[in-house]
């Protein structure tokens, strides 16, 4: 399987994911010319794509998406809540995704999974080709025990990072965002995504990607020494997603596990 993200954060949301001749994209916040760029990099030339996935309806996520209907004919799949949501605005053909029930999509076996944010029926990802699983959330408000379920055994686990707690408390965002963004319905802190990693990673995870970094309440080096710290030596490798700019690929033929130190205490 391999993974290449395209963007993550605030101003738009995009990963491509494939095995063999599968080629699914997850959401579509960055702009159509980006998009069929660094999909053709990648061997997905116009009309070529097997899916397209939406986590939500959040204008990060589905920015690109009309534009990119017009140079991709394959099939739109989102939750019910999400494609009524949508429907309203963007008009495509979709297909209907239960939470927790997986679908077959060429090589890959595709496991949506329920979480708690602002939207109308949000979900992550799960997705397995063989014995290769893939698991990523990157709007959420909380963890629970179905995001916890969905890491174990993942080779590599993308999970929001959104905010430093410090960060947002001293910043100049209203009080009602400050509460909505550390609310149950809103993002995950560095502190909750580290905490929620070291208590749940399993030996299979080769590498963990930090997504949706805020732009004005956390930085790169921060999010990755929370979470570095908290999975302590011997973990696996840990890389903050970029808001733009050059996409970060990973390769389960590439990835390697390595032994980590248990906590005892």
């Amino acid at each position: 399987m391999r993974v290449t993200c395209l963007a993550s954060g605030s101003s738009g949301n995009c990963l491509l994911v494939q095995s063999g001749a599968t080629h699914v994209l997850l959401d579509a916040g960055v702009g159509v010319r980006v998009a069929r760029r660094e999909l053709a990099a990648r061997g997905v030339a116009d009309h070529e794509l097997s899916a397209i996935l939406i986590s939500h309806e959040h204008n990060d996520h589905v920015r690109a998406l009309p534009s990119l209907l017009s140079y991709q004919r394959a099939a739109v799949l989102g939750t019910r809540g999400t494609i009524s949501a949508l429907q309203s605005w963007i008009t495509a053909e979709y297909d209907a995704l239960t939470p927790g029930l997986a679908c077959q999509i060429g090589e890959l076996r595709v496991t949506p999974v329920r979480v708690s944010h602002d939207a109308a029926e949000p979900v992550g990802f799960v997705f397995e080709a063989g014995a290769t699983r893939v698991a990523v959330f990157t709007d959420l408000g909380g963890v629970d025990t179905d995001v916890a379920a969905a890491v174990a055994g993942a080779a590599l686990v993308v999970l929001e990072s959104n905010y430093d707690e410090q960060m947002l408390a001293r910043g100049n965002y209203p009080a009602h965002l400050k509460r909505r963004i550390r609310g149950p319905h809103g993002h995950l802190s560095n502190a909750d995504c580290a905490t929620f990693l070291a208590a749940h990673l399993s030996f299979t995870t080769s590498d963990v990607w930090l997504a949706h970094l805020s732009q004005n309440n956390n930085r790169p080096p921060l999010a990755r020494t929370t979470t570095q710290t908290s999975l302590g030596p011997g973990g696996p490798q840990v890389h903050t997603l970029p808001r733009h700019g050059a996409p970060v690929n990973w390769d389960s033929s590439e990835a390697t596990t390595r032994p980590r130190q248990l906590n005892l205490f």
